[in-house]
């Protein structure tokens, strides 16, 4: 039976004119688990719970068996490496610079400075980013600060990544690259659970996907079993053809 790394029961959550309600489901140890939804369904909120950004009103929540009300932040961070869906540091920080700060929670102490160079070289080549690594973050594209943020969670050395809008940014060749490389990673152990926009990449990449709306989940399991053509129109209120991919069998959302 394989492990469940991340494990949520019965977890509610309310702001003023939004709830999260009875949110249950397990995540299995390498796999790829994908969330997706309209905007304001309670996506980002979620992963903010995971993270204990916020503390739910009530439930539990699971990270490698530990309950998470009980851990400090760098303990979570230890478990999880977390890319929000916007970054913006206050100081002009080069792109290794903030690469290295992935590696916080790896060390002892806040001022203990041990790089991990061939590992930090290697998450950088993954996002095609080598070159730029003495560049102020700042001056990157959009689409390069967000490859930098992978970059970092790649150098935290996680058992778990999690991203709100995974690819958000990402030009379609950049995409595919850093999902091909975060697929492999759950072929080694990684769990990676990301909110997605576009259905289609989730289809592609995910082993489960959760559908939220309304601040509940109202379908989960494989993307051939949930992505249909009634459950596009419902989220979304449009008529689509969902179609399988001819070579992969993974969904396809035809407009």
């Amino acid at each position: 039976m394989v492990k469940s790394v991340l494990k949520l029961e019965n977890i509610t959550f309310a702001y003023p004119g939004f709830t999260i309600k009875n949110i249950n489901f397990d995540v299995p140890k390498g796999t790829f688990f994908g969330i997706i939804g309209p905007n304001g369904s309670g996506k980002t909120t979620l992963l903010s719970l995971i993270m204990k950004f916020i503390k739910p009103i009530s439930g539990k929540i699971w990270v490698n068996s530990y309950d998470i009300s009980k851990l400090s932040h760098k303990k979570i961070a230890q478990q999880i490496a977390y890319i929000a869906q916007d970054f913006n540091p206050a100081y002009d920080f080069t792109v290794e610079e903030l690469v290295e700060m992935g590696g916080i929670a790896r060390v002892s102490t806040f001022f203990e400075t041990r790089i991990f160079e061939d590992e930090l070289e290697a998450a950088l080549r993954t996002v095609d980013l080598l070159e730029y690594r003495k560049r102020i973050f700042s001056t990157l594209s959009g689409g390069q600060q967000r490859r930098v943020l992978i970059a970092r969670a790649i150098y935290q050395n996680t058992p778990i990544i999690i991203a709100d809008e995974l690819v958000n940014h990402l030009d379609l060749g950049q995409a595919v690259r850093v999902l091909d490389y975060l697929r492999k990673l759950t072929e080694d152990g990684k769990t990676i659970i990301g909110t997605f926009h576009d259905i289609s990449l989730a289809a592609k990449y995910c082993d489960q996907i959760a559908v939220m709306k309304n601040g509940q989940i109202i379908s989960i399991g494989s993307p051939q079993e949930i992505l249909t053509e009634e459950l596009i129109r419902t989220l979304y209120g449009i008529n689509v053809k969902v179609i399988s991919h001819p070579q992969d069998n993974y969904p396809l959302i035809l407009i």
